[in-house]
């Protein structure tokens, strides 16, 4: 999907509490802010934002910790990826948003949500992380494993599968540790702060609605059972074709499936 000849991307830095914060921006009118997924940066969610910036004002931000934007923080969480995206809107001077984010991305969304409801116009999720009544705990379990410097499995794999495991769990590991600040958050944190942060359905603010994107066919890795969906009064689905681009999701289709769900619930695009 190529974006319109007119669209205009900016980049911009700022200095936030935990480090340097780095976002992509175009467009104008009511403000989308794309947040990336657990081990992707602002390059996922380029596509879709530049070709909605005809009629929106997006934002593609680095989470701190991720791309191009620095950490000074020892401890990443999705608390203080809020912060960092909360000084940022005041920074641009942003009062209102629609927040659409993907697996961690999602996580940090939904966590802003909670706690700035007023802000935020309207939530769009693919396959979030941090619902309180996910799986991730034993999704993760192999992952924490593998990214331990002393992790026996690589060893094991040899033995419980042969070299084609160990070179699938190889690749894994690589993949891994190139965002050391997603596998803190997910999973190399204290249990009781991670289980702190994870968003609890019944408590959702009821004035903010959500759609939730899923791929068809659904991705191989994506969470079992109803892709880490909760049972939510008003939350609205919309199939997207799977697509081989760092979404996951063809680009063109997505981008449709937002603007249907913003002119239909919230908003209509900048005459």
């Amino acid at each position: 999907m190529k974006p319109s000849p007119d669209t205009i991307l900016r980049t911009g830095r700022l200095k936030v509490p935990s480090g340097t914060l780095f976002w992509h921006e175009a467009g104008r009118g009511e403000t989308l802010l794309f947040l990336h997924g657990s081990w992707q940066d602002s390059g996922q969610w380029l596509p879709v934002m530049q070709a909605m910036a005809a009629d929106y004002h997006g934002l593609v931000p680095d989470l701190i910790g991720f791309g191009e934007s620095t950490s000074t923080a020892t401890v990443h969480s999705v608390a203080l990826e809020v912060d960092a995206l909360h000084t940022l809107l005041q920074a641009l001077r942003t009062s209102r948003c629609v927040l659409v984010g993907h697996s961690l991305g999602a996580w940090v969304a939904l966590g802003y949500a909670q706690r700035y409801p007023h802000q935020v116009q309207g939530v769009i999720l693919m396959e979030p992380e941090g619902w309180a009544d996910s799986q991730a705990g034993r999704r993760w379990r192999l992952d924490r494993w593998l990214v331990s410097p002393v992790s026996p499995l690589l060893t094991l794999a040899a033995w419980l599968g042969g070299k084609g495991r160990r070179r699938a769990w190889q690749r894994r590991r690589r993949v891994l540790r190139r965002s050391p600040a997603a596998c803190q958050m997910l999973f190399q944190r204290r249990p009781a702060d991670i289980l702190a942060e994870h968003i609890d359905p019944s408590q959702w603010p009821p004035t903010v609605p959500m759609l939730q994107l899923i791929p068809s066919p659904p991705s191989p890795d994506a969470p079992d059972g109803a892709q880490n969906r909760p049972d939510l009064a008003g939350f609205q689905t919309a199939t997207v074709p799977a697509a081989d681009t760092p979404l996951g999701l063809a680009e063109e289709a997505t981008a449709t499936a937002i603007r249907q769900f913003l002119a239909a619930t919230l908003l209509t695009p900048t005459a």
